[in-house]
């Protein structure tokens, strides 16, 4: 567990096997942050309830506290628990509104070999073995009750335009803190999403820079460490 500040708490779950190394995902909670409720931005791969169960008896909450889950993007490894979630707390779902036929349809990643091979070095055995699992990863199609049309604010909550990584994709700034969402990549220094996993990377490169020039203290990569400006 780290807490970014008296309200904002992460939690880290890791995926194993992820073209042969092991990708971290940075779950962020904040309390109090509209309405006096919890709120959650992205839900981790499917399977996780236990986890996030347990995470929040430490903050001395539970999964009925959820009030708002605000999705970044459709990406089971951040939708994964949404629908679970929702059946116990009756939380608000906020996702872009582009992320909509993503979200209400289950979806194949189409990844070139040669791509991730020059990114993260993966063998030909690493890479079929981890397309095969996350093609196979199933966590329904999700309704959100919000679907945003433009940069709102929820209280302190701004909601930030991020697309390129999918069209939809949607960042969270919080006072000073930035929760990226897969925008900024921090797993082999700060740098713009996997161009394997982007719909349009240079779409992605300009909502990257876009940002890191935001005034924010803090910035909470979905995957990789917390980067302190």
């Amino acid at each position: 567990m780290v807490m970014i500040s008296g309200n904002v708490h992460i939690l880290e779950m890791l995926e194993p096997d992820f073209f042969g190394t092991v990708l971290n995902h940075n779950i962020t909670f904040i309390e109090d942050g509209y309405k006096n409720g919890l709120a959650m931005i992205d839900t981790g791969l499917p399977g996780n309830m236990g986890i996030i169960s347990n995470f929040l008896k430490k903050l001395k909450y539970n999964i009925n506290d959820i009030s708002y889950i605000f999705i970044t993007h459709y990406h089971p490894d951040h939708t994964g628990n949404v629908n679970a979630i929702k059946e116990i707390s009756g939380a608000k779902i906020i996702a872009g509104e582009n992320e909509k036929e993503k979200l209400l349809n289950e979806d194949l990643f189409n990844i070139d070999y040669n791509d991730v091979k020059s990114t993260l070095n993966a063998n030909e055995e690493e890479f079929y073995k981890t397309t095969d699992r996350i093609n196979h990863i199933k966590r329904g199609k999700i309704n959100a009750d919000i679907y945003l049309k433009s940069e709102e604010t929820f209280g302190n909550i701004k909601i930030i335009n991020s697309p390129g990584h999918t069209k939809g994709h949607i960042s969270v700034l919080y006072n000073n803190i930035l929760i990226a969402g897969d925008a900024i990549n921090n797993t082999y220094g700060i740098k713009p999403p996997f161009k394997f996993f982007c719909e349009d990377y240079n779409e992605a490169v300009k909502s990257f820079n876009k940002l890191i020039n935001i005034k924010s203290k803090i910035i909470i990569p979905f995957h990789g460490e917390i980067i302190e400006k």
